[in-house]
């Protein structure tokens, strides 16, 4: 846990550096320019969360598994895809708890790993801030207790990310060869429902989903493909042959396409599930416990 006086400051170096983005803590900073960051406007009751995307899970694996980044964090990319639409929950102060211990837990599994220290922490900041608002527009939670004491707060002394989410992403679009990892955490939680100040901006959701397009042809483009090459003498057929689409209605090539998509929506799905179980398991001993707390004694 950040002190008190712990802010965020984002540094690109000189560009002949090869390190170019770097995020340094900086004791006290406001910024005589800068905004200081304010809490959301408060939510309309109207108004509805935002629609989650699915998420095209294989551009984020490697050789063993997510990479080092989403997987250090799929915990708690979990419990957003878990409590995002829920109506109540009966231990809020247990839940802001057990975040906060498994926010420290995620910052010592990627310095573990060998993850530098600022991606690290803005790695942090982005989860915070993506916890806050799924949180803060939950009926539950606009009206506890949590928006005086949210994780952006008790992390980075802030109280409202939805601003710098985005100069983040801005920061590691930069150099996305050195950054694919956070560019491929920020796409998953944009595709979980963040929003950020893009939240009552006028055609808000459209640059959204402009931008997560944008960001997924980043990824793909510098992750790549399969390889599409199988021989370096390979020569096409020409039009000696009818293509196979001649033969095929487009209603059975569209079949084709959803069901692919449908199954690779179903693989993530059963990863956040796999990786949230613990999650479960551990909020349900909170409330199993609270009740035996209330149980009136004999």
């Amino acid at each position: 846990m950040s002190s008190d006086n712990d802010k965020t400051v984002f540094r690109p170096r000189a560009a002949n550096n090869p390190d170019s983005t770097i995020l340094r803590p900086t004791p006290g900073r406001r910024g005589g320019g800068q905004r200081e960051a304010r809490p959301a406007p408060p939510q309309p009751s109207s108004y509805e969360p935002a629609p989650r995307t699915d998420v095209e899970p294989s551009y984020f694996r490697h050789s063993n598994g997510l990479n080092p980044l989403v997987n250090a964090a799929s915990t708690l990319i979990a419990v957003i895809e878990k409590t995002r639409n829920t109506a109540t929950h009966p231990d809020i102060a247990g839940l802001h708890q057990r975040l906060i211990n498994e926010i420290n837990a995620f910052q010592k599994r990627v310095q573990e790993i060998g993850i530098k220290s600022e991606i690290c922490l803005a790695g942090r900041y982005l989860l915070c801030s993506a916890l806050d608002e799924m949180i803060l527009n939950t009926p539950w939670g606009a009206e506890s207790q949590w928006p005086q004491k949210t994780l952006l707060s008790v992390f980075h002394n802030e109280t409202s990310g939805g601003e710098k989410f985005f100069q983040i992403l801005d920061r590691m679009r930069q150099t996305p060869s050195e950054n694919l990892d956070m560019l491929e955490l920020i796409y998953i939680l944009l595709s979980l429902g963040f929003e950020g100040r893009y939240r009552f901006a006028n055609r808000g959701r459209d640059a959204l989903e402009q931008l997560r397009d944008e960001l997924f042809s980043i990824i793909r483009r510098h992750r790549g493909e399969y390889d599409r090459t199988l021989s370096l003498k390979w020569q096409g057929l020409g039009k000696s042959r009818s293509s196979l689409t001649q033969y095929l209605p487009m209603w059975v090539v569209a079949s084709v396409v959803a069901a692919i998509l449908v199954v690779s929506y179903s693989g993530f799905r059963y990863w956040l599930y796999d990786a949230s179980a613990p999650v479960v398991s551990q909020l349900n001993e909170i409330v199993e416990a609270d009740k035996k707390e209330k149980e009136p004694k004999p």
